[in-house]
């Protein structure tokens, strides 16, 4: 009960805020669904949009005929995309406004003359570094490796190798290049990680590998295979982590990489160094929706699955959610920004999504059942929040704070508007301020700085009078002493005398 009005109270504290500021403003973005965002208390509340579905394309309007279960789209270095037209077994590069087709990429030629086609391809990724397309052939199980004009410059097919099985089919789906020339393929029947090439083709190994989450089955399972005999243990299921989905890298090398699994809760979203450490493994974020969420227009509740991954220009992270069609996006340190997207047959909605990706201050999203990419478009209040953000997370704080302000005026419950408020008045030396802050965001860790700084603050200002009041206090302790021995001295004489009398008493009894 005491929680509950703990909430109610900072919820009503931060809408009078901006209530003076929200009177006369209008809304400033508006889509078919339901816009919402999360609280300090995980608890979904209302919000402005950060993004606004402007228009949506497709194979018709590039004049190219219509788009077969489109799979992947990726940006390359020159702003032009790259669109995997799965079912029609062709990789589409359009201009980066995606109002006309700069190339279609059917035939390709081997280095000794020969022709090949595709079969299926499923990812696409462009190496800034060397302008090489690598493209997941998925139905002719290989990844080829070309230059722009369709030129082969090397195919990866199955491994010959023991960490290979041989029984299985060698089945990429999704394809990267780090800066080294290191390659990494999702494999459709992997789950130990990414299998990892050498920039020649070589296999080495895999990459990323999920970890299994410690369930009350999974730890019953293993007890249960402790005192199980050979022949039980032969019937009994493996447990096994799920395998990684799709993956992305970062302008400084990192790889992030996403899970589609209702399952696994555990490393849904990693962001890998070099060595295949999960630098998200400490984050307390819940990437998609943090419980199942009611969808008015479709009448079910959805629980997440991130089937892809994009990290923007300014790293935020774009998670797509399978099951709803909402995109999450997040900032580089992990923190939920915008909440966009739907299931449904209206622009801004979805009914089968399959791949995100970013230019500038816009972010697309590929539908592989209406075979068209649809283009949202920053709104004024997402421009603001990514600027207040991007200030923030760079470390200045206190040029963050008037944006800060800017983000209360349009949603005056936007929780991450309150960190960062906290966090300016605290480097500005604005005690009270920051702690007023940290209590709307309900964050114990930014009140408690605050607080250690106020607390200095006043004993610094009151020092004299807390001397003084010190001083006087030892003073009086002092003189009670002197007076209470002066006055109240024991008689020693009377003691002495009653204590006789009590002995010839008990000897005459």
């Amino acid at each position: 009960m005491r929680k509950k009005f703990r909430k109610m109270a900072v919820s009503v504290l931060a809408g009078l805020l901006a209530s003076s500021s929200l009177l006369g403003m209008a809304v400033h973005a508006e889509e078919h669904y339901d816009v919402y965002n999360y609280d300090r208390w995980e608890e979904a509340i209302p919000s402005q949009a950060g993004y606004l579905a402007t228009r949506s394309v497709s194979g018709q309007d590039l004049g190219i005929g219509d788009f077969s279960e489109p799979s992947d789209i990726f940006r390359d270095a020159y702003n032009q995309f790259f669109i995997a037209d799965s079912k029609n077994n062709r990789i589409v590069v359009t201009n980066s406004d995606l109002t006309e087709s700069l190339l279609i990429m059917e035939e390709f030629t081997r280095k000794d003359g020969s022709k090949t086609t595709l079969k299926q391809p499923e990812g696409i990724y462009v190496a800034p570094e060397t302008d090489l397309v690598y493209i997941a052939d998925y139905g002719n199980s290989r990844v080829l490796v070309c230059d722009y004009d369709c030129n082969v410059e090397m195919e990866i097919t199955k491994p010959q190798s023991d960490l290979f099985s041989q029984e299985l089919t060698f089945m990429p789906q999704r394809v990267i290049a780090d800066k080294a020339g290191n390659i990494y393929i999702v494999l459709g029947n992997i789950t130990t990680g990414a299998a990892m090439f050498s920039s020649e083709g070589e296999f080495q190994g895999y990459y990323g590998a999920n970890t299994v989450e410690a369930t009350s089955a999974v730890i019953a399972n293993y007890f249960w295979k402790l005192i199980s005999t050979d022949e039980m243990r032969s019937r009994t299921s493996r447990t096994v982590p799920s395998g990684i989905t799709s993956f992305d890298l970062d302008d400084e090398g990192f790889i992030y990489t996403c899970t589609q699994s209702t399952s696994q809760k555990k490393d849904t979203v990693k962001k890998l160094n070099p060595a295949g450490a999960n630098l998200f493994a400490g984050l307390e974020t819940s990437w998609g929706d943090m419980e199942s969420v009611y969808d008015s227009n479709t009448n079910k509740n959805y629980q997440s699955m991130i089937c892809d991954i994009e990290i923007s220009d300014d790293g935020n992270i774009n998670c797509l959610d399978l099951t709803s069609g909402r995109i999450f996006q997040y900032d580089k340190e992990g923190n939920l920004l915008f909440i966009f997207g739907s299931s449904s047959e209206q622009l801004g909605g979805f009914t089968e999504v399959t791949a995100v990706e970013s230019i500038g201050n816009n972010v697309l999203v590929l539908d592989t059942r209406k075979n068209t990419v649809t283009i949202f478009e920053e709104t004024d209040f997402g421009r603001i929040v990514h600027e207040a953000t991007v200030l923030y997370n760079d470390g200045y704080y206190e040029e963050a704070l008037d944006p800060w302000y800017q983000v209360l005026q349009y949603d005056g419950n936007y929780c991450r508007a309150f960190l960062g408020i906290s966090a300016a008045l605290l480097v500005k030396g604005d005690y009270a301020g920051s702690m007023k802050y940290a209590k709307l965001a309900d964050s114990p860790y930014r009140y408690n700085r605050a607080f250690e700084g106020y607390r200095t603050e006043w004993l610094t200002e009151h020092i004299k009078g807390v001397t003084i009041v010190v001083i006087l206090c030892i003073i009086a302790i002092i003189a009670l002493r002197i007076y209470l021995k002066k006055h109240y001295k024991p008689n020693l004489e009377y003691d002495i005398t009653r204590t006789d009398e009590r002995k010839r008493q008990e000897e005459g009894e």
